[in-house]
């Protein structure tokens, strides 16, 4: 039962996390009996951030939210992502026999106190992001870690480069400097008592150091110290021993089904 109800509470904040994103970018966002779906000016499928759906509750039937979903996307000529709750076997039933087939499993971890003592990587300078040059920064680090495609860049241009989407007060934005060079960085917002973990990355020629590990860290004590009481991310399968280490627990998992842009 206590995991529950922390995955309810996970649900609610990462579908703010996802509104805060597009509210940030001036898109659209549609609600209605627990349907939550959200648009940018973007009409890629991927990632979430850009085009995307959540079911909150069972108030909507499964094939209504498909439906639903399906007629507010194709109005705008939008590809989306579905991101589905993995103990909603309704709605992952209906997105299957609409032939779509699973594209990643993601797994929603929490932590529920502080952390211990900071990581300190010799050489390195941690810094929280507190400028447009550190923006700039922050915006370069994480396209080079997720990959400089097409897709990514232009949602990291949309949703990333703006003052509020980094330096909101309820935004603490770290990154680790390399020699002088930007080399990894982490986002923290603080969202409802939660302090949620997104835009983790480092850049590919400076992994294994404890970089990523060390903005991480810096994220997420900084939501602590701004009141919140639990913390929270969303994580790739690979990346779940990295957040383990920090002591975040598996709660529950979401599974991503991609559609395309409309022919």
């Amino acid at each position: 039962m206590a995991d529950l109800r922390l995955l309810n509470r996970f649900d609610y904040v990462l579908a703010e996390s996802f509104r805060q994103t597009i509210r940030d970018c001036a898109g659209e966002i549609w609600e209605a009996n627990g349907v939550v779906s959200w648009a940018s000016s973007l009409k890629q499928a991927s990632p979430a951030h850009a085009n995307g759906v959540m079911r909150m509750n069972r108030l909507m039937s499964a094939r209504e939210v498909m439906g639903i979903t399906a007629g507010f996307f194709r109005a705008r000529g939008h590809g989306y992502t579905v991101l589905v709750r993995s103990d909603d076997r309704a709605l992952t039933g209906e997105i299957k026999r609409s032939g779509w087939g699973l594209e990643a499993e993601h797994v929603a971890l929490v932590l529920t106190g502080p952390l211990a003592v900071p990581t300190s990587t010799k050489g390195v300078d941690r810094r929280r992001v507190k400028n447009p040059s550190g923006m700039l920064d922050f915006c370069a680090t994480i396209t080079a870690a997720m990959g400089s495609g097409q897709d990514v860049q232009r949602f990291v241009n949309l949703g990333l480069r703006r003052i509020q989407a980094l330096l909101a007060p309820s935004k603490a934005a770290f990154l680790a400097y390399d020699e002088g060079t930007a080399a990894a960085c982490a986002l923290g917002s603080v969202i409802d008592g939660v302090v949620f973990i997104g835009w983790v990355g480092t850049k590919p020629e400076h992994r294994r150091r404890g970089l990523g590990t060390s903005v991480t860290e810096a994220a997420v004590q900084a939501g602590f110290d701004q009141g919140a009481s639990l913390a929270a991310a969303l994580s790739p399968l690979t990346a779940v021993p990295f957040l383990a280490t920090l002591g975040f627990e598996e709660v529950g998992r979401y599974r991503e089904y991609v559609f395309p842009p409309p022919n």
